[in-house]
């Protein structure tokens, strides 16, 4: 027992072995046969189109210096809307010099706005800021508000830039657009229906068409008159006709005296 088992273990690794060895020998002769084989021939690649670099995007065309002058100038007034401009410009003038001979402007800065007194028929402004023991910042209009901060303003000691301030709209602002906005609605619509022409009557109707009358029969049109002749020669005037003689008249037969009557015998 214990030599067949021996022998089945030795049969069994010489087995073993030998596989190993044909295993071995097969793998080394495909590698042979692998390196005899010839290598294919590399294709030429073919070559690669350079990457072209982005263009840089082109800048953009500076707007030559004369449309950008034409642009900006500003437009032409005509001759007639000038005169209408001055003549609103006096009479805001006049307006201005009108409350303030009648005391009703008091303002921090000169000219006084035109705006407030427009609007409101005076300014108050310089009482507010004349008052040092005001609660600052002082809350102004927005007319008086630019002025102070354009050096229009002429009361001393005040600082603008910490001192004044644009009034809010729930402070008066928007009181004061809106009474503004009334104002000149009105007169700009007044102005409007002066200007407009009167209005044109309304369209009439297209006028029906009226059944056509029966057309006369065409009259013949008259001949035009022959061309007259020319006059013949006159011809030797007829002589006239002698007067016809009387013809004698026949004899007339004499009367035959009327038979008178018997007369009665006398008895």
């Amino acid at each position: 027992m214990v030599l067949r088992r021996n022998l089945w273990l030795a049969w069994s690794a010489g087995l073993v072995v030998s596989w190993g060895v044909l295993g071995t020998a097969g793998a080394s002769a495909q590698e042979e046969k692998k390196v005899e084989a010839p290598p294919a021939e590399a294709k030429p690649e073919a070559p690669k189109e350079e990457a072209k670099p982005a263009e840089a995007p082109k800048p953009a065309e500076e707007p030559k210096k004369e449309e950008v002058a034409a642009e900006s100038a500003p437009p032409t007034i005509p001759p007639e809307v000038e005169a209408k401009l001055e003549a609103a410009r006096k009479a805001v003038a006049e307006a201005i010099v009108a409350a303030q001979d009648a005391g009703l402007v008091d303002s921090s800065i000169d000219p006084p706005p035109v705006l407030d007194i427009l609007v409101k028929g005076y300014a108050d402004d310089g009482k507010l800021l004349k008052n040092k023991d005001g609660k600052k910042p002082y809350a102004v209009s927005p007319e008086v508000f630019a002025a102070w901060f354009t050096s229009y303003g002429k009361v001393d000691g005040v600082n603008y830039v910490n001192d004044v301030r644009i009034l809010s709209p729930n402070a008066g602002l928007k009181a004061l657009f809106d009474q503004r906005a009334a104002i000149l609605n009105r007169h700009i619509e007044a102005v409007r229906k002066e200007k407009a022409p009167a209005a044109a009557p309304a369209p009439a109707e297209a006028p029906k068409e009226e059944p056509k009358p029966a057309e006369e029969p065409k009259k013949e049109e008259a001949k035009p008159a022959e061309e007259a002749k020319p006059a013949e020669a006159p011809k030797e005037e007829a002589k006239p006709a002698e007067a016809p003689k009387e013809e004698a008249k026949p004899a007339e037969a004499p009367k035959a005296e009327e038979a008178k009557p018997a007369e009665a015998p006398k008895g």
